[in-house]
């Protein structure tokens, strides 16, 4: 049985909707702005969770993991959230939100994505993406040298900000090391959401940063086109760690 590893902060309002929240790679439930978290409660009922590999999840290293493991895991937490619920995830958590909106779109009232691209590498028809020999480099540094690699990490998600050295020394205090994290990068590599993304039948907002060092806002062209009439693509002013952009504390 995969247990799955959840904080909820509930909303003062009776019968708020629910909304998931799902963080990026190398952070955990707990990683969101608190600025962030006390405005949406005021008016959802907010699910925290860890994505597999990462915070509390019981999930154990498996670089070679296999996307039917995530699937898994998406049931699994589908079948703990109520019947009807919204979505938020940012970076890797936006690419897990858009399949879990393909999986069960009946459930999913809209998706919201932040700094999120369906293909995070490039693919012969996806150039605006980062290519797959960078993220490979970055793997085998991360297995060589976790803790370093993720303070680099921290770093590349804060450039482009005017806010830089606040945010990347905000990020490093969040960011969260654990071997497991390996698998998560193997589906950076591997998740291909565009199908997903232009499926999506529900609501759905994609917002991209303009100084994105990691998810090029070129895609946001590319997403347009794929995108239906109740989609929308939209580009901000800031770095690839747009909540922090937008709430530092």
């Amino acid at each position: 049985m995969i247990s799955i590893s959840m904080q909820r902060r509930p909303c003062q309002q009776a019968e708020a909707p629910t909304l998931v929240m799902l963080h990026g790679w190398g952070y955990n439930k707990t990683a969101w702005p608190e600025s962030w978290l006390q405005a949406l409660a005021a008016n959802f009922d907010l699910w925290l969770v860890d994505l597999p590999g990462h915070g509390e999840d019981s999930c154990q290293d498996d670089a070679d993991a296999d996307l039917q493991i995530l699937d898994t895991w998406l049931q699994a937490l589908g079948a703990q959230l109520p019947s009807h619920y919204c979505l938020l995830g940012w970076s890797l958590g936006g690419q897990v939100a858009w399949r879990l909106a393909q999986l069960q779109p009946e459930r999913v009232i809209s998706v919201v994505t932040l700094a999120s691209n369906p293909s995070f590498v490039q693919r012969e028809d996806w150039p605006n993406a980062m290519s797959e020999p960078v993220l490979q480099q970055f793997t085998t540094a991360f297995s060589g040298a976790a803790n370093k690699t993720l303070q680099r990490f921290c770093a590349l998600q804060a450039q482009g900000s005017s806010q830089a050295s606040a945010i990347n020394k905000h990020l490093r205090t969040q960011v969260d090391c654990r071997a497991s994290l390996a698998m998560g990068l193997d589906w950076l590599a591997k998740l291909d959401a565009r199908a997903a993304w232009h499926s999506l039948s529900m609501p759905a907002l994609l917002l991209l940063a303009e100084e994105d060092a990691l998810v090029p806002v070129s895609v946001a062209n590319d997403l347009k086109q794929l995108a239906r009439p109740s989609q929308s693509v939209e580009t901000l002013p800031g770095c690839h760690a747009l909540a922090w952009q937008y709430g530092v504390t």
